[in-house]
């Protein structure tokens, strides 16, 4: 559970958690595929002094609603996003994603640009040329994890499953793993006319490599840079926040002002 305070929105006639702290410019924060908002805990309790943080738990993930297959898409997770907005009583946000959660906001941009002031994408991608090819992988590895629960392959790789799979259930975790890994946004790159910042851990190779953040950084008009986080891997907001927090800070302030 989240240390901070649960608040709840309701999507779809879900119930979305999500956490509320702090005042200034919004930022929305969205986690990723086996994640909870707590993912986002050393943002919030840097950032709350400067900026209102929201941090938003996806339908079937910690505190939300448990949702069937067909209700977990990247479309629905957007609506998620949206609906913790409504419920705070905001218009329009600076969007913060971390790998689905990047792939979410700039869903969040497709269907509703109007409330989308910036977006800052970590270790995400807009398309990932082996998608369909690890989505199966992933599969494998679910079906492993569940034949070898008291098994003896205790790799880094399996633990990580596991924790996955206590964040979400089982139903959520498949169809997140569907929607990140066939996720196709390279055309839409072109027409976000909002600001964005690009961010990646240095040693994010797994996942979401450097070459997909070039991607998105060369593909969006009006991107303000590529941020390699040192001594970060997959979740570089919480392998090195202090980089990832002045970063995201330095970046929504140039927004704010206009410059």
């Amino acid at each position: 559970m989240a240390p901070f305070h649960t608040n709840y929105a309701r999507s779809d006639g879900l119930r979305v958690a999500y956490s509320d702290v702090g005042s200034g410019p919004p930022i929305i924060f969205l986690h990723g595929i086996g994640a909870t908002r707590d993912v986002w805990d050393p943002q919030l309790r840097s950032l709350c002094a400067r900026f209102r943080c929201i941090a938003v738990e996806f339908r079937g993930y910690g505190e939300s609603d448990a949702a069937l297959a067909r209700d977990a898409s990247r479309a629905a997770y957007a609506r998620d996003a949206f609906a913790a907005m409504t419920a705070a009583k905001v218009e329009a946000a600076h969007i913060c994603g971390l790998s689905l959660g990047g792939i979410i906001a700039l869903e969040c941009y497709r269907t509703e640009p109007r409330r989308v002031r910036s977006l800052a994408l970590a270790d995400t991608f807009a398309y990932h040329p082996r998608g369909v090819e690890l989505l199966g992988e992933r599969l494998k590895g679910l079906v492993d994890v569940e034949l070898r629960r008291i098994g003896r392959r205790q790799t880094n790789v399996i633990e990580r499953l596991r924790r996955q799979l206590r964040a979400a259930s089982l139903t959520t975790y498949l169809a997140s793993v569907r929607e990140a890994w066939t996720a196709d946004y390279r055309n839409m790159l072109p027409s976000v006319r909002v600001p964005a910042l690009v961010m990646v851990g240095e040693h994010d190779r797994a996942v979401a490599p450097l070459r997909f953040s070039r991607e998105l950084a060369d593909g969006l008009p009006d991107c303000r840079g590529l941020i390699v986080i040192p001594d970060a891997d997959h979740e570089s907001n919480a392998d090195n926040p202090a980089m990832f927090n002045e970063a995201l800070a330095r970046f929504v302030d140039e927004v704010v002002r206009g410059a």
